[in-house]
């Protein structure tokens, strides 16, 4: 018979790793829920929205960026490619390096993405209520880089020089 108390007395589900675990099961379908319609899941558009920020990058490079495995970059850029966000390109230098940059709906698709994501965070910032958004913030980055370090500054693993002319 097993007790439903840890050995610190506490009940399971009131734990921090498990309330973690829920609040992200929970904000990532509410997430889901609003990307309905865009033909994109969060983690492909979040693959988006690096190459937005960053500019052409390979799936190695997102894969490293977005903390995801090299083999998830590729199935999502594929299905990105599938929905006419993005386009392969080689790399002008070392060409069997595959880059990726938005097309027109993909830079469409971003900004909406980024509107329905927005909207999702104001939701969450009313629930909080004031500093409340901010504080819990801070204190995930802290269990953040206390459990997995510091995000480097991005470099990209294969570095698109582009002429000055």
């Amino acid at each position: 018979m097993s007790s439903a108390m840890d050995s610190t007395g506490s009940a399971w589900q009131d734990g921090l790793p498990y309330v973690l675990w829920r609040t992200q099961q929970a904000v990532h379908g509410r997430l889901q829920g609003a990307l309905d319609g865009l033909g994109v899941t969060v983690t492909q558009l979040g693959l988006a929205v690096h190459i937005d920020e960053l500019g052409l990058m390979s799936a190695s490079d997102l894969s490293r960026r977005f903390h995801i495995t090299p083999q998830s970059a590729t199935t999502a850029l594929a299905q990105l490619e599938r929905a006419g966000w993005v386009r392969r390109l080689p790399h002008p230098v070392h060409k069997r390096v595959i880059l990726h940059e938005l097309t027109e709906a993909g830079l469409a698709g971003v900004a909406d993405g980024r509107a329905r994501i927005a909207a999702i965070d104001g939701a969450l910032a009313e629930i909080l209520g004031g500093g409340g958004k901010d504080e819990i913030i801070g204190q995930l980055r802290k269990v953040l880089v206390a459990l997995e370090g510091e995000d480097p500054a991005y470099e990209a693993m294969w570095p698109v020089v582009r002429s000055s002319s």
